[in-house]
């Protein structure tokens, strides 16, 4: 089965996070590509043979699927989002975005993550992790969103889990809703002289077939289970976003374009497609996190306005005197165990000397993202060693970099290591004369280079 058919598996006869009269189109053009056999290679693949220094990771040396402008990674988020694909001129996989988001939150280089989003939707599956994952970024660097010219449905989805939604004056957003279609061939099959038996075990193996009109029963279950999604659809953009549940399944899926988004709630702000961009570098320069524990909240500034202060701690428990009327959370200058573990965070020159004195400069990236203490840095380099060492004596060094990836799961890292010792047992069995590329061919980034300047992290 192709890709594009396993595409249409997850996408026809199923539920769809999608704006209409796109999705009829999008099902029409995908049956389309089925039949003519279209194999498009994935853009980023293309992307990859563009020989561009700044679109690979200076930590990890991958590919960079975002663009960096002033300290900003903007993703370009088109066409239809589907669960598990790849990065299409007219489809995009929530994978992908995942991936990129999690590339732009470990890359020295960004300080906020801009959506340049243009989306009618997409697939049910995949999307409210992607969302999830989205929000969870968006506590560590700012993340805006704009739909230019559009985010509906699934996109409305991802686009509500950034911290500040943005809309262009033709922008449209919304589409709070589920679809499905279902399509009959019974009378076409009766009048073509056709009988299709299906043998099955099981009542409901059949449901929703193509071959029968759709049965009451299972069109009542069906409409039931599309209740469900809409109102977890409702209830995420209401988490995301503090709008009141019940104004967004008013919405009854509506769309709403430009200013008419921004004044139900579901855009923030209503802007050029060519400032957003510079709107973001210039927030990031002042950007901070919010540490809230039981009625006190406090602020703790991004790494680039805690060098310029020369403490993180000191911005950290500053009093807001915005803080004014008897309703509004109490704010105080204390000191709390989250904010005592940012300041005792080894600094990224300290992870750097350690990592080189225990001759793992490969492990600096992973180190300096975890925000461990200095103990903790030694502790776990200790336990690398450890590793290292054990692999070595079984002559699979090679694999130090799978094996040490799973550390803080035991389990996982002992299948890596046994899959590998049996792969190494077989591979010395049938062919003693094989070559076995080693960690040491794969180049390292300059760590010097990349985390030289704190303001960076």
């Amino acid at each position: 089965m192709s890709k594009l058919q396993l595409l249409a598996a997850s996408m026809i006869n199923q539920p769809l996070l999608m704006e209409i009269s796109h999705a009829k189109s999008f099902i029409a053009d995908l049956r389309q590509r089925i039949i003519s056999g279209d194999n498009e290679p994935q853009l980023h693949e293309k992307a990859k043979q563009v020989a561009d220094s700044s679109r690979y990771h200076p930590v990890t040396g991958a590919y960079r699927f975002y663009e960096i402008s002033n300290g900003v990674a903007a993703l370009s988020v088109r066409g239809a989002l589907a669960h598990k694909q790849g990065w299409y001129s007219w489809m995009m996989g929530y994978n992908v975005i995942s991936y990129a988001i999690e590339q732009a939150i470990s890359d020295p280089d960004v300080k906020g993550i801009y959506l340049d989003m243009h989306t009618p939707g997409g697939s049910v599956m995949g999307a409210f992790d992607c969302a999830d994952l989205i929000h969870r970024a968006s506590k560590i660097k700012p993340v805006w969103a704009i739909a230019n010219d559009m985010n509906c449905s699934a996109g409305q989805l991802l686009a509500s889990a950034a911290s500040r939604r943005l809309v262009t004056q033709t922008g449209i957003v919304g589409s709070i809703g589920v679809v499905v279609a279902h399509t009959s061939y019974e009378q076409y099959l009766k009048d073509a002289g056709l009988e299709i038996t299906l043998l099955h075990a099981g009542d409901r193996k059949v449901d929703g077939n193509p071959y029968q009109n759709l049965p009451k029963d299972v069109a009542d279950r069906w409409q039931a289970d599309l209740n469900d999604t809409r109102n977890k659809f409702a209830n995420k953009v209401a988490s995301y976003t503090g709008m009141p549940l019940q104004s967004i399944l008013d919405t009854e899926a509506a769309t709403y374009e430009g200013q008419k988004a921004v004044d139900i709630g579901l855009a923030d702000e209503l802007v050029h497609s060519a400032d957003g961009v510079a709107m973001l570098a210039e927030h990031c320069k002042t950007f901070t996190r919010t540490l809230t524990t039981g009625t006190t909240t406090m602020s703790v500034a991004q790494p680039a306005a805690a060098a310029a202060t020369q403490s993180a701690a000191p911005a950290a428990t500053a009093p807001n005197p915005a803080a004014t009327s008897e309703s509004a959370t109490q704010e105080s200058a204390v000191t709390t165990p989250e904010v005592a573990a940012i300041a005792a965070t080894a600094s990224a020159d300290m992870v750097i000397e350690l990592c080189e004195q225990a001759n793992m400069s490969d492990q600096i990236g992973r180190l300096v993202k975890a925000k461990l203490t200095e103990e903790g840095v030694k502790a776990r380099l200790t336990a690398l060693s450890g590793v290292r060492d054990t692999l070595a004596a079984a002559n699979l060094s090679h694999m130090f970099a799978d094996v040490s990836a799973k550390l803080d799961d035991p389990a996982a890292m002992l299948q890596v290591a046994l899959t590998a010792a049996t792969a190494h047992g077989e591979d010395r069995e049938v062919n003693s004369s094989k070559q076995v590329v080693t960690e040491a061919a794969v180049k390292q980034p300059n760590a010097k280079t990349a985390y030289a300047d704190p303001a960076r992290l």
